[in-house]
């Protein structure tokens, strides 16, 4: 009979066993020692958790780890969303719900961060329950509401001028969008749009989409920074819906 995995947060004794499944399951794209080492002692000030599942006899059987929403080409790491970035389980120990009880308790942690919404970029073989899984080449771009770090994009702007439109971009290796809800904190609006690995062209979809869903929501785009609506305005990507909604 399978026993129940023991999850906890990371330790310096994991360190290797993770560095190792890393490589294996990501290869480069895994998750370094230094950035691992840092997660140790100081993972809720990054709001990145690191967990560690074993076995009742302390056998290494995975891991998860999950970071803010630190992604080009629009980082925001203290806005409402985190991402899943990695979850792996050693072979051995693979079907016997182990990812399931890593994934239960990230999403708890970060729900405990603060955080609003998971994304997680996923093969077609993900399914779990309370998950909303887009379609392969579907992406989700959204607005949220401003924070004090928005005015970085712009320093000499008067502070509340901007936030970024947000996007999670292309990976082919994981070509879907899997989201979950961790509390009511909606973005002011949110669109699903076709994306690849052109990220011009990925970026004009997220434009044209968000535009379009603004084009419908008058209370949204007059929640906008201002800077912002003005650049949608004058995007050659916005909807003309969007314009003529706008203009009138």
């Amino acid at each position: 009979m399978t026993t129940e995995p023991r999850i906890r947060p990371i330790t310096g004794a994991d360190i290797d066993d993770i560095v190792a499944l890393s490589a294996d399951e990501f290869g480069a794209a895994g998750a370094a020692r230094d950035t691992l080492e840092l997660a140790v002692t100081g993972w809720q000030q990054l709001k990145a958790p690191v967990v560690v599942a074993r076995s009742a006899d302390g056998a290494f059987l995975g891991y998860a780890r999950s970071v803010p929403n630190e992604v080009d080409p629009s980082p925001r790491p203290e806005g409402q969303v985190a991402e899943i970035a990695e979850i792996a389980v050693v072979p051995a120990s693979r079907r016997e719900g182990v990812g399931r009880a890593l994934l239960a308790r990230s999403l708890k942690t970060l729900r405990l961060l603060g955080y609003a919404r998971v994304v997680a970029r996923v093969t077609d073989a993900f399914a779990v329950d309370g998950w909303t899984v887009l379609p392969a080449g579907r992406g989700r771009t959204w607005i949220e509401p401003f924070i004090a770090r928005d005015d970085l994009w712009f320093p000499s702007a008067r502070s509340g001028s901007y936030s970024p439109l947000l996007v999670v971009p292309f990976d082919a290796a994981r070509p879907r969008q899997a989201w979950a809800t961790l509390r009511d904190e909606p973005p002011i609006v949110e669109a699903e749009y076709e994306l690849g690995p052109d990220s011009r062209r990925s970026d004009a979809a997220a434009t044209t989409a968000i535009t379009d869903a603004l084009a419908e929501l008058p209370a949204a785009v007059a929640a906008l920074p201002p800077s912002l609506l003005r650049s949608l305005i004058e995007s050659p990507a916005a909807s003309t819906k969007f314009r003529s909604r706008v203009d009138s």
